[in-house]
C-alpha cells in the first residue's frame, strides 16, 4: 500500500519507483544510479527530483542520500540493498580475455585513436576491456573461430579486436561513418588484418553478395523500437538460412524500458524462427563522453558534472536460428521512421529536463511492425507456395468421372479462387486437368494404365497449396506419395533449403 501511495504521489510506476529507491540504498553516486537504476533516463531523473522535493533524498553535489524520512519510506516500501555480489575481475560477464592478451595489448593505443564520437550517428564507444568481453562471451558460444562475421556499425571497433585475434574466418564492417570507415581501413591494411570496410547506410538495402551468407552478426542499434528492429532483422537478413547461426547486439535499460524490451523480444519471437539463448549482466560499460547534455543547459545539480568513472552499461543479447530460419527480406527504410530518437533517449531526457515538460509516452509504431511481420512472412514462404506431388498405386484413377467436382472442392478448402477449370481425356487412355486461380494454377496428369498422378499447384497469398494436394489425394486415394513444396520468391538462400520437410 505505502508503494502505491507514494507512486501515485510521484506519478511514477512503483516498480520503477522500487528500482530508483534500492539503486539510493546501494550507491551515493547519482551516475551510478542511473546507470544501476534499471529505469530509462529521463524517469528516473522525474522520479529523482520529486523524492528530492518531497524530503526523501538530499542532494550533495553529485551524491545522494537517503535522508532518515527516506530510509523510513524504503522499510516500509520493503526495498532492501543487495551485497555487492558481482565477480570484479570479469565485470558479471562470467568470461575472461586472458587468452587473447597479446590482441588486447595491440587493440588499446588502437581504440585511443578512433575518432571522436558523432551524435549524428548515435554512436559511443566500449571501453576496451568490455570489448574484448564481448569478445570472450562470443568465442565462448563458438561464433568466432573460422567463422564469417558480419558487424552492422562498428563504433568501438571490435572488427579490428577480432581481426587481431586471427580467429575469424571473415570480417565484414558497414558503417555509415566514412571517418571510422577510412580509420579501420588504414588499420587493417597497416596490419594486414582481414577485415572488409563498407561505407553504408544500412537504412538502405545493404549490397546483395552480402545476403544469406554470414555465420554471425553483431550490431549495436538504435534503442527505439524501429532502430532496433531494423538493425536486427538486417542482421538476421544476412544470416544463412538454417539453425545455430548467430546474433549479438546491446541494449541498455537506461534508454529502453522493460516496456521496449517486451516489444522487441515478442516481435522477433513471433516472426523468426529463433531463440534467445543469452541477456547478460550489464557488463558491457561504455567511455566517458558528454554526459551532461551538450548544449542544453540542464538545472540538475546531481547531474551538472561529468561522471567521473564510466556509468553507461548495456546488456548484450545472443539470439540463435532454428533449422526451419529464413532470412527475412531486405529493405530501404521509410523515411518517417524514427530511428535514433525517442522518449526514452538520454538526449530527449535532456530537453525534456531542460523544458519541464512532461515526458511523452512511447508510441507504438504499428505500422512499422506490420510491414516487419509481413517481410517475414515473405522471407519464410516467399512470393508464393509451389507443391509438386506424385500419387502412386492410384485406387481412383480409371476415370476422370468425379474429378472437376474434386477440383472444385480442393480450391474452396484452400482458401482459393477458381478462375476456369478445362478437364481433358486423352485417347487412347490418360487424362489432364488445368485450373486458373485467382492466386495461380493447378494441373494433373494421370496415367491410368500405371495408377499414377502427376500434381502441380502453385498459390501466392494465404491459399494454401498442400491442403489441394491432400484433397486431391483423398479423391484418387493413393498407396504411396510423395511431396516437394518450395517456396518461391522468397529472400536467396541454399538450393538445401528450398526443400522443406513434409
Amino acid at each position: 500500500m505505502a508503494m502505491t501511495v507514494l507512486s501515485r504521489e510521484l506519478c511514477a510506476g512503483s516498480d520503477d519507483l522500487a528500482r530508483v529507491m534500492r539503486a539510493l540504498l546501494e550507491h551515493t553516486d547519482a551516475w551510478q544510479v542511473a546507470g544501476r537504476a534499471n529505469v530509462p533516463f529521463a524517469d528516473l531523473v522525474n522520479i529523482l527530483q520529486q523524492l528530492r522535493d518531497r524530503g526523501i533524498v538530499e542532494f550533495c553535489g553529485s551524491q545522494l542520500t537517503l535522508t532518515p524520512l527516506g530510509a523510513e519510506w524504503a522499510r516500509a516500501l520493503h526495498v532492501a540493498a543487495a551485497e555487492p555480489v558481482t565477480c570484479q575481475a570479469c565485470a558479471g560477464s562470467g568470461f575472461e580475455f586472458e587468452p587473447f592478451a597479446r590482441a588486447y595489448a595491440e587493440f588499446v593505443p588502437l581504440l585511443a585513436q578512433r575518432p571522436p564520437a558523432e551524435s549524428t550517428y548515435d554512436q559511443g564507444a566500449l571501453t576496451a576491456e568490455s570489448v574484448f568481453r564481448r569478445l570472450a562471451f562470443m568465442y565462448a558460444q563458438g561464433d568466432i573461430a573460422a567463422k564469417s562475421i558480419l558487424l552492422l556499425g562498428d563504433d568501438d571497433l571490435l572488427s579490428v579486436a577480432l581481426a587481431l585475434t586471427g580467429l575469424p574466418r571473415e570480417i565484414v564492417v558497414v558503417e555509415i561513418d566514412p571517418r571510422l570507415c577510412q580509420f579501420i581501413q588504414r588499420i587493417a591494411e597497416s596490419r594486414q588484418l582481414n577485415v572488409r570496410v563498407i561505407q553504408h547506410d544500412a537504412r538502405e538495402k545493404l549490397p546483395s553478395d552480402l545476403r544469406a551468407h554470414f555465420d554471425t552478426f553483431i550490431t549495436d542499434p538504435s534503442e527505439t523500437i524501429q532502430g532496433l528492429l531494423l538493425f536486427v532483422e538486417k542482421g538476421l537478413a544476412m544470416l544463412q538460412p538454417g539453425g545455430a547461426h548467430a546474433g549479438y547486439f546491446g541494449v541498455t535499460l537506461i534508454e529502453a524500458s522493460l516496456h521496449k524490451w517486451n516489444l522487441w523480444e515478442r516481435h522477433l519471437l513471433q516472426n523468426h524462427a529463433l531463440v534467445f539463448t543469452h541477456i547478460s549482466e550489464p557488463f558491457s560499460l561504455y567511455a566517458k563522453g558528454d554526459e551532461v547534455g551538450g548544449a542544453v543547459k540542464v538545472d540538475f545539480e546531481a547531474l551538472r558534472a561529468p561522471s567521473a568513472v564510466p556509468w553507461y552499461r548495456a546488456s548484450f543479447f545472443r539470439l540463435e536460428t532454428l533449422s526451419e530460419f529464413v532470412p527475412p527480406v531486405d529493405y530501404d527504410s521509410n523515411p518517417r521512421d524514427e530511428l535514433y530518437q525517442d522518449a526514452e533517449s538520454l538526449e530527449e531526457a535532456w530537453l525534456v529536463l531542460a523544458n519541464g515538460a512532461a515526458q511523452s509516452p512511447i508510441p507504438i509504431p504499428q505500422e512499422f511492425l506490420n510491414a516487419s511481420a509481413q517481410r517475414a512472412a515473405q522471407a519464410q514462404y516467399g512470393l508464393g507456395r509451389h507443391v509438386i506431388a506424385e500419387f502412386w498405386d492410384c485406387e481412383n484413377v480409371q476415370s476422370e468421372t468425379g474429378l472437376a467436382d474434386a477440383i472444385q472442392a480442393a480450391v474452396r478448402g484452400a482458401r482459393a479462387t477458381l478462375l476456369d477449370l478445362n478437364v481433358r481425356r486423352f485417347y487412347p487412355q490418360g487424362y489432364s486437368a488445368i485450373a486458373l486461380l485467382a492466386e495461380s494454377h493447378l494441373s494433373l496428369h494421370a496415367w491410368p494404365e500405371l495408377g499414377y498422378v502427376a500434381l502441380d499447384v502453385f498459390t501466392c497469398g494465404e491459399a494454401d497449396p498442400q491442403k489441394i494436394v491432400q484433397a486431391l489425394e483423398a479423391h484418387f486415394k493413393p498407396r504411396d506419395v510423395e511431396y516437394l513444396k518450395i517456396p518461391r520468391g522468397r529472400a536467396r538462400a541454399r538450393a538445401a533449403e528450398l526443400e522443406m520437410q513434409n
